[in-house]
């Protein structure tokens, strides 16, 4: 099975869970048992490991999550290696418009739109929801955005009673913990539901 390299859309005021949960799951995913237990003991993942995790932003420079904390991006758009899985996690309603009025990061984003999959957490629908790929599809948010979010795009059919939802190629998750849920989700997708099993009992995470 080929290694898929996962990109991580970072911005301004991002919420940290919304990310972290997800790069955390697939990073730590395992081909199998063996290999679990090494990346457990090591330092250093594995390089055998299913999925390669790096962070992207617009101009790969420094920057603070919603809560303060202080991330630096692996790569700015411009100079990132191609990806095979695309993540956008959400943060505070004012933080992801702003990105999502951002012309190059929509181009971007649109560029990507028939690479394996293309991921949103929690608000980062609105992101992928301005560039329009979501159009006529199943979408999921926060539930305290999901209002604003169907009357800004009224051609998006917003669920509202689920974790993870899967339409085409887009996967999209209602909740910053529910990251967790959709990474996992992508595991079994790729791999199989052992292995997703295998990995939400490894991180103690109880499937809801």
């Amino acid at each position: 099975m080929k290694k898929r390299r996962v990109g991580i859309l970072l911005y301004d005021f991002v919420d940290i869970l919304d990310f972290t949960g997800p790069a955390e799951v697939l990073s730590l995913t395992a081909n199998n048992k063996a290999e679990e237990a090494l990346t457990l003991y090591k330092k250093h993942l594995l390089p055998t490991r299913p999925f390669e995790v790096i962070t992207i932003s617009d101009s790969g420079k420094q920057m603070k999550t919603h809560s303060g904390i202080k991330v630096e991006p692996d790569y700015d758009i411009d100079h990132c290696p191609p990806i095979d899985i695309l993540i956008i996690p959400g943060g505070p309603l004012r933080a992801v418009q702003s990105v999502a009025k951002n012309k190059k990061i929509r181009e971007w984003i649109i560029k990507h739109k028939k690479i394996e999959y293309i991921c949103t957490v929690c608000t980062g629908a609105f992101i992928l929801g301005e560039t329009g790929l979501l159009d006529g599809k199943k979408a999921a948010t926060h539930h305290l955005a999901s209002k604003i979010f169907q009357k800004k795009y009224p051609d998006i059919i917003v669920e509202t009673d689920t974790k993870v939802v899967h339409d085409d190629n887009l996967l999209s998750s209602g909740g910053v913990s529910s990251g967790i849920n959709m990474a996992l989700y992508l595991v079994e997708q790729i791999m199989g539901k052992s292995i997703a099993e295998r990995t939400a009992k490894n991180i103690e995470f109880v499937v809801c």
